[in-house]
């Protein structure tokens, strides 16, 4: 009997690795893919100096976005100079009230589908309801016609999207890397048993 017939398992079950890699490496590209797709769902774009009214929730992190590369209506607008003099407020339709924007909770930077924008902004509103996003350069300023992008989410979406991808390839690849491992340790064993044992010497 041939040996190399009699180890078992047999060397194809090693190919039972490759459905675990090629499933994480799916869910990898597809939940980039999806993730990068639907990025700035959440965004609202402005032509400032400008206003936009807006559907705001309590609780939620909003952001102000500056985009520098952005199309809107068609129209391609490329900022590179500075914003200098922009003022911007957002007030509650309701009440008239002024919501206080400050720093944005984390730095978030994208660049897709012909924009890219960087987090200048943030703010919250204590109440759901509509609001107006307003804004314009102070008299003594004279800046350029600008895209910015209010929204909420991304940062959160971009860290989610990461975690998941990275999830999905390790996920799939360490599978498959178990799989390989067991059906290479089954094969030492049983190779290790057909070693015939040397005699004793006298």
């Amino acid at each position: 009997m041939n040996s190399a017939t009699s180890v078992q398992p047999s060397p194809w079950y090693y190919l039972l690795a490759v459905p675990f890699f090629v499933v994480g490496a799916g869910f990898f590209v597809y939940t980039l893919l999806h993730g990068f797709l639907h990025l700035t769902d959440s965004l609202t774009q402005v032509v400032v100096p400008g206003e936009a009214e807006l559907t705001l929730k309590q609780g939620q992190p909003y952001t102000i976005f500056f985009e520098q590369q952005s199309v809107v209506n068609g129209k391609i607008y490329s900022t590179n100079e500075s914003l200098n003099g922009l003022q911007c407020k957002v007030t509650a339709l309701s009440n008239e009230q002024d919501i206080p924007i400050g720093r944005p909770r984390m730095s978030t930077t994208y660049n897709l589908g012909g924009r890219s924008g960087r987090s200048i902004l943030g703010f919250h509103v204590p109440a759901d309801g509509q609001y107006r996003f307003a804004c314009g350069y102070s008299e003594d300023a004279n800046g350029p016609e600008a895209v910015l992008a209010v929204g909420d989410g991304v940062g959160e979406k971009i860290f989610s999207m990461v975690v998941r991808s990275l999830g999905a390839i390790f996920g799939g690849v360490g599978s498959a890397v178990i799989v390989f491992l067991i059906v290479l340790a089954l094969r030492e064993r049983a190779k290790k048993r057909l070693i015939p044992a040397s005699p004793m010497q006298s």
